[in-house]
């Protein structure tokens, strides 16, 4: 099984947990980090940590050559997302991998998103549900068939014999007004050949009442509510979890989101209103469902095979 990941400094306590938590479930795993702007020392404390935990873990530099003119948005969408996009060339004589955005969090094991028959599809992915609609227009897409692109089984063959990466850069620099960017474009190249998959595979932690409910067995926090930046992001006991039983010096998130949000839950509950009620029980639903029996099992696991000492810090 090989699990690839990219990041730059700015998901570097996600990239270390995301990592971990992977090799926890997936301990015969190889790991490749694609490095598009971590600094050296980082680099180097990345390495340090695989060693002393047995993680089979190579970091390889992006070809800035090939990225560096893309367009970009902020500090969300930077130049790191398109790193996926090269992993058949970086890989040259493999012809498949599991591709995950340094932001998400394996709770599972992996071997069934690992052994999905892609036959002739490009990639293996699950549904967004959540573009806006202007975004889906514009490409002629609909809501049914437009994949997330944070986790991704590719066929690297494939890839490789169509020139997908050229295609996909070129649709870039194309719809460069697009808001998505990458991810449009490779749905507008790999349309139709997709092999998609259960939510499961892709739960999107800020949207757990909105999609349907599924015991998820990859943690995906999209967007701007990062568990290491803010404190109660939903799902963010699970990640700190992980954080802490790496012993890596990662500090928990500190800023709040959005404190009115609260107050309006509290309000709405006492007036008995549906939409605040469907996100307290969804809330109360995988809590009980999923994240306390999670960390009981991880806790038994843990108490009997004990990790390494650690004693390097993880923090951008």
């Amino acid at each position: 099984m090989i699990i690839v990941t990219a990041s730059d400094n700015n998901f570097v306590p996600g990239l270390f947990v995301f990592i971990f938590s992977a090799w926890v479930h997936n301990r015969g795993a190889k790991f490749l980090v694609i490095d598009a702007g971590i600094e050296p020392a980082t680099v180097i404390e990345l390495r340090r940590f695989c060693e002393r935990n047995g993680i089979d873990c190579q970091l390889v530099q992006a070809d800035g050559k090939r990225i560096s003119d893309l367009p970009t948005r902020g500090k969300l969408l930077t130049t790191a997302a398109y790193a996926r996009i090269l992993i058949p060339e970086i890989l040259p004589d493999c012809d498949k991998a599991i591709y995950m955005d340094a932001d998400t969090l394996v709770v599972s094991d992996l071997s069934d998103l690992w052994s999905a028959d892609l036959g002739d599809n490009l990639v293996a992915g699950v549904i967004d549900g959540f573009v806006e609609q202007e975004e889906l227009d514009d490409v002629g897409m609909s809501r049914n068939e437009y994949i997330n692109s944070g986790v991704l089984t590719m066929n690297l063959a494939a890839w490789r014999s169509e020139g997908i990466a050229d295609r996909i850069f070129a649709k870039v620099r194309e719809t460069a007004h697009s808001r998505y960017l990458d991810q449009t474009a490779l749905n507008t190249v790999v349309r139709g050949r997709v092999l998609i998959l259960d939510r499961e595979w892709n739960f999107f932690s800020d949207r757990y009442v909105q999609i349907e409910r599924r015991l998820p067995k990859v943690i995906h926090y999209a967007g701007s509510a990062k568990p290491w930046r803010y404190k109660r992001v939903p799902f963010a006991d699970v990640f700190n979890f992980y954080r802490t039983m790496s012993g890596l010096n990662i500090p928990a998130g500190t800023m709040v989101l959005k404190s009115a949000r609260r107050r309006k839950m509290i309000l709405g509950l006492i007036g008995l209103r549906r939409k605040y009620w469907s996100s307290a029980l969804a809330t109360y639903y995988y809590r009980r469902r999923f994240t306390k029996p999670h960390l009981r099992s991880l806790n038994k696991m843990f108490s009997k095979v004990p990790l390494p000492r650690q004693c390097s810090t993880a923090a951008p």
